[in-house]
């Protein structure tokens, strides 16, 4: 029988300042069986490193950078599904058909966009609210940290067990394309064309040149700690138009965190 190769206490904070190092992100100490669980992709007798030791002395010394992508994305959470948390759709619903008339444009951001259902959502959304769309200066940015996610979403492609009745059978013919070979939903080019998908560190400098109506943040700051969510939030803060709006996670708290932003309901926030 072959033993279980374990991840001590000593490597686990070495790959928590690694994974700090690249991506901003400190991983808490009770997520050390996550990062075990995850790094057994890289990990094991039959793996490419037959120990956790091994795997870290491969990332020190890995000069190309892409093994250490791989862990980067290896370890961020992607797990996501179309209209989740419904209640943040139904109130960019409200808002676009209360403003949509009365902006010059409307930037909506998906920050921590994973693989692209949450921004496929939002222009859903406003394709099913806003008269001819395409007449208005409307668009969509979607970022993330992994560069394979974010190839996945571009490519907008998701077999029928991930969406299997989780959406309406009209938004499925109206804005999908069904492969019934590989038994795949597609999503149409124009939904695709109000969605830009871009690489972008949450905590690096943001190269925008517009403000946004409404900011998506959701299950984002849970990686970060008090300190670092106040320095995002004032960050964003800049970012977002007078009297838009942030979005967070329904499961989510700043309680305890300095922020600039007014609580509505929800995990919705405005910026006064």
């Amino acid at each position: 029988m072959i033993d279980k190769i374990y991840l001590s206490d000593e490597l686990f904070n070495k790959f928590a300042e690694l994974f700090y190092r690249f991506s901003g992100i400190k991983l808490k100490d009770y997520k050390k069986y996550l990062v075990e669980y995850r790094l057994s992709k890289f990990v094991g007798i039959s793996k490419p490193y037959k120990t956790y030791e091994e795997f870290y002395d491969a990332l020190i010394k890995d000069l190309s950078g892409e093994l250490r992508k791989g862990f980067v994305q290896v370890l961020t959470t992607n797990y996501t599904y179309f209209f989740r948390e419904g209640v943040h759709f139904d109130f960019l619903r409200e808002y676009l058909k209360k403003n949509y008339t009365k902006m010059d444009y409307i930037r909506l951001w998906s920050a921590g966009c994973s693989t692209g259902e949450e921004a496929y959502s939002m222009a859903i959304t406003a394709l099913e609210t806003i008269p001819i769309l395409k007449s208005y200066d409307f668009k969509i940015l979607a970022t993330d940290i992994s560069n394979a996610v974010l190839k996945f979403a571009i490519e907008g492609v998701y077999h029928y067990s991930k969406i299997k009745g989780s959406l309406d059978d009209k938004i499925l013919r109206n804005y999908f394309v069904f492969d019934r070979a590989k038994k795949n939903f597609i999503v149409k080019d124009e939904v695709k064309s109000y969605v830009a998908f871009r690489y972008l560190n949450i905590m690096d400098k943001y190269p925008f040149n517009k403000k946004f109506d409404i900011v998506f943040l959701r299950n984002v700051l849970i990686y970060f700690d008090n300190t670092e969510k106040e320095y995002i939030l004032r960050k964003i803060y800049d970012y977002i138009k007078d009297n838009g709006y942030l979005i967070l996670g329904l499961s989510e708290s700043i309680v305890g965190v300095r922020s600039p932003f007014k609580s509505i309901k929800n995990s919705i926030y405005v910026k006064e």
